[in-house]
């Protein structure tokens, strides 16, 4: 019983309050559109960096709405704990390792499924999850569920990773990731079943710009029915339609780093 009221403390320790801005700035003013309302929600501590060269033990996993991969309550064996991002295949009670070295004291394989290991310990062909870009950086890639990178090929000092979308990353040798695809891989077999679901997300209804008055869109106003204009607009005014709205630079720059493969 005290561990059970142990492990409930650690959690709870683990866990903050969340308070939604509804897509607000400072002033009040509403700079991204249809967010507000929905459920109460609880912000939780997630370890990124996992350089801590310890084994640890899987104590509970659940869902939680800020990601859609499962987390998990690790304790490691030096006393730690924390939430971390959790890959396929693993259970209540599994023990995983984190760190940046290939063997523990005893000289024991940490090349397990779930465990973050430097990209440079992980053989080929191994896919790989939740993985930084730069060292000590945290994990950024491939953290969403059921998504991952296979390593292609090792160089020098950078390893390729190539995507399920073709998307290939070259990469430093020291860079942490875990072994295997994140997990909840079902996750986009999910349902909303009906719109009290989506409210309660925190996501409001969209409504067409014809339908709004000439004050709040570009589109609005008229008599009776009315369709779009000629050269359809955003509510800012901007042409949404044939003209590109991304910086032409940060695609330079971005196809330096990574290159389509079809």
């Amino acid at each position: 019983m005290r561990l059970k009221y142990f492990f409930k403390f650690i959690e709870k320790k683990l866990r903050i309050g969340f308070v939604s801005n509804s897509g607000r700035n400072f002033l009040g003013v509403i700079c991204v559109h249809h967010r507000g309302g929905g459920s109460k929600k609880k912000s939780y501590f997630v370890d990124f960096f996992r350089r801590l060269n310890s084994f640890g033990y899987i104590i509970k996993i659940l869902k939680v709405p800020f990601y859609s991969s499962f987390l998990g309550l690790i304790v490691y064996q030096n006393g730690l704990s924390c939430y971390t991002l959790l890959s396929e295949q693993i259970t209540i009670g599994s023990r995983i390792f984190s760190g940046f070295l290939l063997k523990d004291k005893n000289h024991n394989q940490v090349l397990t499924p779930g465990s973050s290991v430097l990209l440079s310990n992980i053989n080929l062909f191994s896919n790989v999850s939740n993985i930084e870009i730069v060292p000590y950086y945290g994990g950024i890639l491939s953290r969403a569920a059921g998504t991952g990178f296979i390593i292609t090929s090792k160089l020098q000092d950078k390893v390729l990773l190539k995507s399920k979308s073709g998307w290939q990353y070259l990469l430093s040798k020291k860079v942490m990731c875990t072994i295997g695809f994140s997990s909840n891989l079902l996750h986009r077999f999910t349902k909303l079943k009906k719109a009290g679901y989506n409210r309660s997300l925190g996501l409001r209804p969209i409504v067409r710009g014809v339908a709004m008055n000439p004050c709040d869109h570009p589109h609005g106003g008229g008599e009776g029915r009315k369709s779009p204009l000629a050269s359809p607009k955003s509510p800012w005014g901007w042409l949404t339609k044939g003209t590109p709205s991304k910086n032409k630079l940060y695609h330079k720059i971005f196809k330096k780093e990574a290159k389509v493969i079809r």
